[in-house]
């Protein structure tokens, strides 16, 4: 192996342990995990090239994996170029009908970010958030989340 070949495998190796973490069975230890990215990314584009492995978690059985993707991409909204997260919007948009409240709420939380750091995308936003059906949800959790998008819809606006 040339040492250009080691480095590179050197990196995809990190990359999957980071990834592997992040799916981690013990939900604790990998929420603690998630936030600690994500306090890193609000000061550096360290995890930008992992926007890709992110959104492989988003269609995951596991709701804390799928919305730990989400939430992460959203993240790396600061340093992103044009066309990065609206690469991986589509599929993160299906988090916003997701069945379970509780993942609807932190995803439109996360969008903040996007919002805040991407422009471009607030149309895109508000299209999949415009399509968000509150009947579906029980009458405690539907004006919860409907609070969520007239915050989020604010911002936006």
């Amino acid at each position: 192996m040339k040492i250009g070949e080691w480095v590179e495998f050197r990196k995809d190796d990190a990359m999957n342990d980071v990834i592997a973490r992040l799916r981690d069975k013990d939900d604790k230890a990998a929420c603690g995990y998630a936030r600690q990215i994500g306090a890193e990314s609000a000061r550096s584009d360290k995890y930008l090239n992992l926007i890709p492995e992110f959104a492989g978690m988003l269609t995951d059985k596991s709701s804390y994996v799928r919305t730990r993707g989400f939430g992460l991409i959203c993240n790396q909204a600061r340093w992103a170029d044009a066309g990065q997260i609206e690469a991986v919007f589509d599929d993160m948009c299906v988090l916003l009908y997701d069945e379970k409240p509780t993942v609807v709420r932190q995803c439109l939380a996360a969008l903040h970010e996007v919002a805040l750091f991407r422009p471009e995308m607030k149309e895109r936003i508000c299209c999949a958030v415009d399509k968000i059906d509150l009947s579906v949800y029980k009458d405690s959790m539907s004006p919860l989340i409907k609070k969520d998008i007239e915050a989020l819809m604010s911002e936006i606006n």
